[in-house]
C-alpha cells in the first residue's frame, strides 16, 4: 500500500479491523467482495451521471456511503452523500462537479483494496 496514491483521508486501520472480523476464513472474500461491489458502484455512477438516471445514480451512491466508510475512506464516503444528495435533488451541474472529485477517489480506492493482502494467509 505504501507506493499507491491513497484515498483522501484513508484510514488502513478500519479496512484491517473489517478483516479481522471475518477472520481467516472470510478475509480472502471480503476482498474480493469488496473489489466486486466498488466496481460496480464505479461503473454505476459512470453510466448514471452520464444519462443523468437520478434513481441509478441515487441507487449507486447509496451503496458507495457504506462501502466506502466500511472500507476506511470517509473523504469518498462524504462525497458518496453529496452525490446522493445532489441525484436527490436531480441537479446535473452538482453531479457532474461531484462526479469529477469522486471518480479518482473511488479509483484509488479499489487499488488499495486489489493492493490489500489477506492478513490471514499463509506467507510463501
Amino acid at each position: 500500500m505504501q507506493n499507491l496514491p491513497l484515498p483522501l483521508r484513508f484510514d488502513p486501520d478500519r479496512l484491517r479491523r473489517l478483516l479481522d472480523l471475518v477472520g481467516p476464513t472470510g478475509a480472502r472474500g471480503l476482498l474480493v467482495q469488496l473489489d466486486r461491489d466498488l466496481c460496480d458502484c464505479e461503473a454505476a455512477i459512470a453510466a448514471a451521471a452520464d444519462r443523468q438516471d437520478w434513481a441509478a445514480l441515487r441507487e449507486a451512491t447509496h451503496v458507495l456511503v457504506s462501502l466506502a466508510g466500511s472500507a476506511g475512506a470517509p473523504a469518498l464516503q462524504a462525497l458518496a452523500e453529496a452525490m446522493n444528495g445532489a441525484a436527490h435533488a436531480r441537479n446535473p451541474v452538482a453531479v457532474a462537479e461531484l462526479y469529477g472529485r469522486l471518480a479518482p477517489d473511488l479509483g484509488r480506492l479499489i487499488a488499495v483494496v486489489r493492493a490489500t493482502p489477506d492478513p490471514f494467509a499463509s506467507p510463501r
